[in-house]
């Protein structure tokens, strides 16, 4: 099994994507192996996800960073919001699904969760459900070319975004049916 992008594909090759598509992304990304995750069936919903932290994800506006991240003092229920510095509330920890070649991205023990598939809606930080691996509404796929990556819900099937309005510090993120490209440090 392959995965389009993971912590060791950030580091590797620095490609622009050949689109701007989320199709073009994926085509330009980085295969890398996924050995000893389960690989299908109900086996897999068992197994722990292999997971890796301090992914940094930022879009730039004006030549200003705006750092995907968690109220200072998070809690479960919390709305990611969009943070001027890498610090531990946006560093993130990518736990791997192999099941469904999804990531649940996890920041202080709480993932980004999106539940409605309405667009505009808030992204919210619940704990990881289903043994770590996530509920649905946990799970991203991730297409990437270079320091490029764009996040689509498996349960919504909304990409993960800044609002229109935006980027604005403080600002909510949202889900919605375009994409934002965000860049990975």
């Amino acid at each position: 099994m392959y995965y389009s992008w993971s912590l060791a594909y950030r580091r590797s090759s620095r490609a622009r994507p050949t689109s701007g598509t989320p199709q073009g992304l994926l085509a330009a990304g980085t295969a890398v192996t996924t050995a000893g995750i389960a690989s299908a069936g109900t086996t897999a919903a068992r197994h722990q996800p292999s997971c890796g932290g301090g992914n940094f994800f930022h879009v730039t506006k004006s030549h200003v960073n705006y750092f995907l991240g968690t109220p200072n003092n998070t809690f479960s229920g919390a709305d990611a919001i969009l943070k001027p510095r890498q610090n531990g509330s946006t560093a993130w920890t990518d736990c791997f699904n192999g099941s469904n070649d999804s990531v649940v991205l996890e920041n202080r023990g709480l993932a980004l969760t999106s539940r409605s598939t309405s667009s505009g809606q808030n992204v919210t930080l619940e704990p990881p459900g289903n043994g770590g691996n996530g509920f649905a509404s946990q799970q991203w796929i991730g297409n990437a070319a270079g320091p490029m990556i764009t996040f689509q819900n498996v349960k919504t099937g909304l990409f993960l975004r800044v609002r229109n309005s935006g980027p604005i510090m403080g600002q909510t993120v949202t889900t919605g049916a375009t994409f934002t490209v965000w860049l990975m440090f």
